[in-house]
């Protein structure tokens, strides 16, 4: 395999500028594309905030399909359908049916595991290379654990058995009792004296950050390494003849590289569509809201709400609050009542928040969703020097810089990071 000695990464989000840095590691002369005028500002710019290793397992379950059905017409829907007459969607939501069975998900955990722990060792590397150039990659890193409640005895206890399977990875999860909870995270006070939840499970391994700040530092950093990174830089196409790609062509012109790695989100099924290619990447559509942390009682531990579907998070003198799952194509029309279902799970969780609602700032994004929970990272058949990077719905966070390492190695035949077969297009 002949190492590129140029390569274009398409996309400056959190798996874009992870490949990019980790290319440029290498020793590779990296183009950075963006079609943005800056990194992190699409799907990776107002998320949840939650490495979580110990929640990657995939949406689809058993309990799936009934949980959609109970939700059907409701406005605030943490899962909702708006059809179209679109077959990629169609075929989306049969895949994602197809993989509402127990024993698909439990598939998934452990390559999904594998990559959220390189993920892990990635962003502590890049902290130490940021230090010895004399830099700090400040992303308001809180190493608190997550901590996730359930309102109901089955739930918790279904959690406990699928945390067996990560215990045999070396992840450790603790059971516990509403007043534990409250001693791991005092602000859940009000919830517990209500009787909101029945008890928690709490991932101390894990942690939060904001995943925007990170973008745009790791982007300063690979800059530094050589990348050239433009910005407001769209790409109508890859120019390739016969499955060979010889650069892209983008509103500024044609540039020209070895190879191409396509990191672009929501947008990886139009650049690869003319290869043939059905990569099952699909946009399915949350929101989150962003309040300044309440004096006293503000929490510092994220919480995952099982039943609301909301994450909670603290970022620096920010609260931030994510949900919402619509599977509606590309529409990024901001609906008032879903953004606020998203605030006012948040105060289910915190009361204690309801009087900074004035000040709450709101955002909605398109996650780059495949119907497995896994992204698909590696070559893209029937090319020789096409690569993508996409697909990791909510887990981008959690599994990026991971995934930027993992292909980075693969384009530079060099030691593998890890093997990437699980995550495969010929998967589908």
């Amino acid at each position: 395999m002949k190492v590129p000695e140029t390569v274009i990464v398409i996309g400056a989000g959190i798996v874009g500028v992870s490949t990019a840095y980790e290319l440029a590691l290498r020793g590779v002369r990296v183009t950075l594309l963006e079609e943005r005028e800056g990194a992190g500002l699409g799907t990776s710019y107002a998320n949840g905030a939650q490495l979580s290793a110990c929640e990657v397992a995939p949406w689809p379950g058993p309990e799936t399909p009934l949980m959609v059905l109970r939700w059907l017409g409701r406005t605030d829907a943490p899962f909702r359908m708006k059809p179209k007459l679109d077959p990629e969607q169609w075929l989306w939501l049969f895949r994602f049916l197809l993989r509402c069975r127990a024993s698909a998900r439990a598939e998934r955990i452990p390559p999904n595991l594998e990559l959220a722990l390189l993920t892990r060792a990635r962003l502590a590397a890049y902290e130490e290379e940021f230090e010895r150039a004399g830099k700090t990659l400040d992303y308001e890193r809180l190493n608190r654990g997550i901590l996730r409640i359930y309102h109901e005895r089955d739930a918790l206890n279904s959690a406990v058995k699928e945390s067996e399977l990560f215990a045999r990875h070396g992840l450790e999860q603790r059971v516990l009792t509403p007043a534990e909870c409250t001693e791991i995270e005092p602000a859940l006070g009000a919830a517990m004296q209500s009787g909101d939840f029945v008890g928690g499970l709490y991932a101390a391994s894990d942690s939060t950050g904001d995943a925007y700040l990170f973008s745009r530092g790791i982007a300063e950093g690979a800059e530094r390494l050589g990348v050239t990174y433009m910005r407001n830089t769209r790409v109508r196409r890859i120019i390739a003849e016969r499955g060979h790609a010889r650069g892209v062509e983008t509103d500024a012109g044609i540039i020209e590289a070895d190879a191409v790695v396509v990191a672009a989100g929501v947008e990886t099924r139009r650049l690869l569509a003319p290869f043939g290619v059905r990569t099952y990447v699909y946009p399915l559509k949350g929101y989150s809201v962003t309040i300044p942390a309440p004096e006293g009682n503000a929490p510092e531990v994220s919480v995952t709400d099982e039943m609301r579907k909301v994450v909670v998070s603290r970022l620096g003198n920010r609260i931030r609050s994510a949900g919402q799952v619509e599977v509606g194509g590309y529409d990024l029309t901001m609906e008032p009542a879903r953004a606020r279902s998203v605030l006012t799970a948040m105060e289910g969780v915190y009361p204690q928040m309801t009087p900074l609602r004035d000040q709450a700032e709101f955002w909605c994004g398109l996650r780059p969703m495949t119907p497995d929970g896994s992204p698909v990272i590696g070559a893209v058949p029937g090319t020789s020097n096409v690569y993508v990077n996409s697909g990791h719905g909510t887990l981008g966070w959690t599994l990026g810089a991971g995934s930027g390492a993992a292909l980075a190695s693969l384009i530079c035949d060099s030691a593998p990071q890890m093997d990437l077969t699980p995550f495969s297009i010929s998967r589908f």
